[in-house]
């Protein structure tokens, strides 16, 4: 009797024990359980910041087809911070773009499209234009990779060209095509703080002309990018030919520009190494000459962002560049940048000696397919310079 009372209260101890435990643990998981509520409570959507939506906003404004909108650039290389209104519409399969402009430094643009991007299943494009640019101050520092940058002084340009071009899109990724377009240029005496372009005793081909070209153009590019306006990933490869035939058999040449750019993404995309090659090379005609403000130009915020826009000039030239880019943010990206480029005037010598270098910084804010705002810091042996722009380099 006395074993069975010590069995019996040994099993109602043990289930004393067991009880608790369980008692425990059901607290424990209520106690669990509240907390995830009041945590539920407490959180929020993951909504997009200011700065996304407002990015958002802008880009569905861009891609609006039928609405009036502001511009801020897109004029002419040293035309400065440049304001002005457009507007576009789409009516049936065609697109109507039109706008004017007018910058800090007096420079002035007119100009007007007429498109049809998605022909037979979005297999052509027809593209037609009208585009009038009076530009007041734009630099001249001499012809060469050897011009001296206090050489500079200013001329005034005016421009008209009226054209039209018809591309091939057999798939997504390629293009071929080709245009026809009429093209008028009248060269004058700069304005500004620099001299005028009649002071110098430099030699300047073709200066104080109006040439008038019947222009041609060929072209043909695989362009496997996201978007032209922002990507991360893919490539472009392009080859374009321009024949440029004066009327007057005085200012006719040819131009072949390549342009090789390659985007190699890193961890995702969150790292992107981008790299770019361009060749400009003209040939004239017999006894004709290449006018001065048509000549392949280095420098800028697009060809070497190191120097002003128009630093060097002449036939033929080269221009390398790399970029380091992350993105901090899902609406900024950072880079490292260098830039390297010379113009010959002899097609022989476009190689990689003599180039002039340039490295720097930049910041991009951008949305999925475009990137209003640009900021690049760079610096080359002529000093610091700041490119606010919009557009990615390359």
């Amino acid at each position: 009797m006395k074993r069975l009372l010590n069995l019996l209260g040994t099993s109602l101890l043990i289930f004393s024990f067991a009880t608790a435990a369980v008692h425990a643990q059901d607290t424990r998981a209520a106690e669990i359980a509240q907390q995830q509520a009041e945590k539920a409570k407490q959180l929020e959507a993951n909504l997009p910041s200011k700065g996304e939506r407002f990015l958002n906003w802008l880009q569905a404004h861009s891609n609006d087809p039928s609405t009036m909108y502001t511009t801020f650039g897109g004029m002419y290389p040293s035309a400065g911070f440049a304001p002005g209104i457009a507007y576009r519409d789409a009516f049936g399969g065609a697109r109507f773009n039109a706008g004017v402009g007018w910058s800090f430094k007096n420079y002035k643009l007119a100009q007007g499209s007429l498109g049809w991007p998605d022909l037979f299943g979005d297999k052509l494009e027809v593209h037609t234009r009208v585009r009038w640019t009076d530009a007041t101050q734009v630099p001249f520092y001499g012809v060469g990779n050897d011009s001296v940058k206090d050489d500079r002084v200013n001329y005034g340009l005016k421009a008209l060209e009226a054209g039209g071009s018809a591309t091939l899109k057999p798939w997504w990724w390629y293009r071929l095509g080709g245009g026809v377009a009429y093209r008028r240029y009248e060269d004058r005496e700069g304005s500004g703080s620099h001299p005028s372009i009649e002071t110098t005793p430099l030699i300047v081909p073709g200066l104080f002309s109006e040439a008038r070209y019947t222009q041609t153009t060929a072209f043909t590019a695989i362009d496997c990018r996201e978007s032209p306006g922002y990507t991360r990933s893919g490539g472009l490869y392009s080859v374009t030919f321009n024949d440029y035939n004066d009327s007057n058999d005085v200012y006719g040449f040819r131009r072949v520009d390549v342009d090789l750019q390659q985007m190699v993404p890193l961890l995702k995309e969150q790292w992107v190494l981008a790299f770019r090659g361009l060749v400009a090379m003209t040939d004239a005609a017999d006894n004709q000459i290449v006018p001065y403000y048509l000549l392949p130009n280095l420098g800028g915020s697009r060809r070497h962002r190191g120097y002003s826009d128009f630093r060097f000039q002449d036939r033929n030239l080269l221009l390398v560049s790399g970029e380091y880019r992350w993105m901090p943010s899902r609406i900024v990206d950072m880079a490292l940048f260098v830039d390297a480029g010379k113009v010959t005037s002899d097609r022989s010598d476009l190689d990689f000696n003599d180039l002039k270098m340039g490295y720097g910084i930049g910041v991009r804010i951008h949305g999925p397919t475009l990137t209003p705002v640009r900021i690049d810091v760079a610096h080359s042996d002529e000093g610091w310079r700041i490119h606010l722009t919009g557009g990615l380099p390359f």
